[in-house]
């Protein structure tokens, strides 16, 4: 049999092998520890498997609600950064430290005189 089958072939083949087992009762009674160790197993993998989608199905839900509290949080995090903004001003150094970028005032370069376009041309010839 293949190593890399999935865990639906398993059990089909385990559930095969115990009806199989169950169908030969009578020739196979001396294997009744074995076949009662494959029930066994069986049944323990099913239970496992299906703790295994109940934890899943809690992950998912866990995730769900950690991102419906980011959410919040983000938003109250807005908030009080439009509210420290408000009280401190809007062109408070202070601001930097809510992460929030205050207003301040552009500083221009002195204008320089237009370049005329003859000697743009010479310039960029060379």
């Amino acid at each position: 049999m293949k190593s890399t089958r999935s865990l639906a072939d398993v059990v089909r083949d385990w559930e095969e092998l115990l009806e199989a087992v169950n169908d030969n009762a009578e020739v196979l009674a001396s294997a009744a520890p074995q076949r009662a160790a494959m029930e066994a197993s069986l049944a323990a993998f099913r239970a496992k498997r299906a703790h295994q989608q109940s934890c899943a199905a809690s992950r998912q839900e866990a995730t769900q609600d950690l991102t419906a509290l980011i959410d919040q949080g983000n938003e109250n995090a807005r908030r009080l950064r439009g509210l420290a903004k408000a009280v401190l001003g809007t062109k408070s150094e202070r601001l930097v430290q809510f992460r929030v970028a205050p207003l301040r005032s552009r500083r221009r370069s002195k204008a320089t005189e237009p370049v005329p376009a003859d000697q743009a041309a010479k310039s960029s010839d060379q």
